[in-house]
């Protein structure tokens, strides 16, 4: 008999996983309470690179501008973009990937159940559909039910009156001005494309600095450009308290800062979306951050995996995935594991920011003895003549042997880059074989070359 597997969830972990699993002579079914594809393709990844694409096409007209005959004027101005056909673009897109996914697991014949599932049993899952209660019994489970939006002390208090990255998408209009809670991915996606489109924002963060746990100078590089751009930051700032007031929403900081804007969007992390499933029946135990697993995406229980955001490993859809078909694998008899050493980290601002492995400082605190090497765009073909060079390609690498154990680009098309930088770490590359690939010219990939040089 083929072994049944329920996945609680559609996103980025568990579709790859039932696909998988599918492909592996399982029987897999998904239990799925709210739209195929999870956040990522619904209100994350995919509808927010829809409206930077928007905002990055908006900012490529300054350079058209510059190169206007003497006397004339471009008339385009942001302005003159409409706020619901933006929205209708980036739902259109959004709709397109969801019905080709969904018609992907019609073809594959794999069962999808709509409705919120529930752990009733050793093996056995309750699903709260709209005709009613489905039960299911398993052999074994992946929980991929994601994550949801985090609201800290003072914001917890007005979660109905704040947006978050999930809800910003639907905003009945364009604000003026927009106040955005967290420096990490999330809030500087969304601060460049406010900003791209004329709104007036101010980026508050609780840490010293934006991008925690990157590089210092690929944080700085992103933030003087943002800067130069009109955006303020308010760095090492805690809010003490949210007024709202007149059409404004009015963040106190504890220096007696204040900070009003149209709109505040509370971007400083999510948390893990397990309430409801019953864990505690099974005896397992999670918290705001996910429930624990070890490297083969297995929980505390021989037949009940985790996989994706849920786990709090890596809050990547790319690393969801992988993360699915380990889970999937493994339950067929493998015993594969995650390495989290290559997943690349990407950043969609412009400009844009790509990272895999260790950078300098995370080597260093190891014990291991690194030297990094920096090429900048300033002095690559591509860039120049696309007028974007700011940032630089950065390896890191073993002082020893030269094995390259990380990297950093800022620029150009970092998160295309990215990947190659990732090879060479999956495959403990050294500088001399990378310096023995040929790279194009004029290509801002030339830029990794050069770093390699040095």
């Amino acid at each position: 008999m083929p072994k049944k597997v329920i996945i609680i969830g559609g996103g980025p972990a568990g579709y790859p996983a039932a696909l998988k699993l599918k492909e592996l002579g399982a029987e897999p079914v998904i239990a799925e309470s709210w739209d195929f594809g999870g956040a990522c393709l619904n209100r994350g990844c995919i509808p927010s690179k829809s409206l930077l694409d928007v905002g990055y096409r908006v900012h490529s007209m300054d350079v058209l501008k510059g190169l206007m005959r003497e006397g004339q004027t471009l008339a385009f101005t942001p302005e003159m973009l409409s706020w619901d056909k933006i929205k209708a673009r980036r739902a259109a897109a959004v709709a397109k990937l969801r019905t080709s996914l969904e018609k992907l697991f019609q073809m594959k014949r794999i069962e999808i159940v709509r409705g919120r599932a529930e752990f009733t049993g050793a093996n056995e899952a309750t699903i709260a559909t709209a005709s009613g209660p489905v039960v299911k019994n398993f052999d074994c489970a992946v929980i991929a039910s994601g994550t949801r939006p985090w609201f800290p002390a003072p914001f917890d208090a007005f979660k109905t009156q704040l947006t978050d990255s999930d809800r910003v998408f639907d905003l009945p209009s364009l604000p003026r001005s927009i106040a955005i809670v967290g420096g990490g991915v999330i809030g500087l996606e969304f601060a460049c494309f406010f900003n791209s489109l004329g709104v007036q924002v101010s980026v508050v963060e609780l840490m010293p600095d934006i991008l925690a746990g990157e590089d210092e100078t690929v944080a700085r590089t992103v933030k003087t450009s943002f800067e130069k751009r009109g955006i303020k930051f308010y760095l090492g700032k805690k809010t003490s308290a949210v007024e709202i007031s007149g059409g404004l929403k009015t963040l106190v900081l504890e220096d007696g800062s204040r900070i009003s804007a149209e709109e505040t969007l509370v971007g400083a992390g999510r948390s893990a979306d397990l309430s409801g499933l019953g864990l505690e029946k099974l005896g397992l135990k999670w918290d705001r951050k996910g429930i624990r697993v070890d490297a083969h995406m297995r929980t505390g229980l021989e037949n009940i995996y985790a996989a994706g955001d849920v786990n709090g490993i890596s809050p990547l859809a790319h690393s969801a995935s992988r993360q699915g078909e380990i889970a999937a694998e493994n339950i067929m008899g493998a015993q594969r594991v995650f390495d989290g050493d290559i997943v690349p980290k990407c950043i969609y601002t412009w400009p844009e920011v790509g990272t895999v492995g260790l950078n300098k400082a995370q080597a260093e605190a190891k014990g291991l003895n690194v030297k990094a090497s920096r090429a900048y765009f300033l002095g690559n073909g591509r860039a120049v003549t696309h007028d974007e060079t700011e940032g630089f390609a950065q390896i890191v690498y073993n002082a020893a042997d030269e094995t390259i154990l990380g990297g950093q680009i800022v620029g150009g098309a970092a998160t295309e880059l990215i990947h190659v930088l990732a090879v060479a770490v999956k495959f403990k590359l050294k500088r001399s074989e990378m310096r023995e690939i040929i790279y194009a010219h004029p290509t801002t990939a030339e830029a990794i070359h050069e770093a390699l040089q040095k």
